[in-house]
């Protein structure tokens, strides 16, 4: 039933036009926005919240944000609060340089609520069944660095900070890479990729092994700060669930069996 999220997206999408000259004060002046990553990014928030707003409408579910800014998801859509069937959508964006830049993302916390269920989040991890990652990737316009201050009635004056902006939505296990989003964080990395289709198709290595193996290895994948690192591939997993899978388990019933015999069959293709 969740599918119809990727379908409808992109249909909402075909509608939205990204260019921005800024902030609008009361004075009708346009305040300029910059280069700022983070201003960008919270900009393309503002874009998509309706789109998921008009989706959850649609199907009769409520769309949730999150009540601190450090939580997870952005977005969370529901038929009630009590349900155990909620659906997150989190919004990563990512700027490239040209065309051949490999695009990859942090794709969030491997730290917290995969281990405890409850940890900067904004319901329990349990009770979401689909995790979905929209990915927007843009171009900085470095000749719109500086923010300045410009009469409305001579908008077209601006250049604005962003173009070329595309856009994807999938799972997020199915964009999952086997290494980290950085060195010095417990953020999940995303495949790394210059070409978008490999996004859009969801053509991670996790898109083969299943959800629960990609739970599994998160779940369990190494600290920074650990001493020893146990794994950094899913060859690497696999020698080391072999001599673990009885300490291990996910937050959820999942069978091991099938587990071992995706692993095997991944790995031995």
């Amino acid at each position: 039933m969740e599918d119809f999220l990727i379908k409808e997206f992109y249909d909402e999408m075909k509608e939205v036009n990204f260019d921005t000259y800024g902030l609008l004060d009361s004075n009708i002046k346009i305040h300029t926005l910059g280069t700022d990553s983070k201003l960008i990014g919270r900009i393309f928030e503002i874009y998509l919240q309706p789109i998921f707003d008009k989706i959850a409408k649609n199907h009769n579910f409520i769309l949730k944000t999150p009540k601190s800014q450090t939580m997870y998801p952005d977005f969370t859509l529901m038929s009630d609060e009590k349900s155990k069937r909620k659906i997150a959508v989190d919004i990563k964006t990512s700027y490239i340089k040209n065309n051949q830049s490999p695009i990859k993302f942090a794709l969030g916390s491997y730290g917290s609520y995969m281990q405890n269920n409850i940890k900067n989040i904004q319901y329990k991890y349990t009770d979401y069944i689909k995790h979905y990652v929209v990915g927007i990737i843009y171009k900085r316009n470095n000749e719109s660095s500086q923010s300045k201050v410009i009469n409305f009635e001579n908008r077209k004056q601006v250049s604005f900070p962003f173009y070329d902006v595309k856009y994807f939505i999938q799972e997020k296990y199915k964009i999952a890479g086997e290494t980290k989003g950085s060195g010095n964080t417990e953020n999940i990395g995303s495949i790394s990729s210059n070409n978008l289709d490999d996004f859009i198709n969801g053509n991670g290595p996790f898109s083969k092994l299943g959800n629960d193996i990609y739970e599994l290895y998160w779940r369990y994948y190494p600290r920074y700060r650990f001493a020893t690192k146990t794994y950094n591939s899913i060859n690497e997993f696999m020698k080391w669930l072999s001599k673990h899978k009885d300490e291990v388990s996910l937050l959820h019933d999942s069978n091991d069996e099938i587990i071992i015999e995706a692993l095997d069959k991944y790995i031995n293709k």
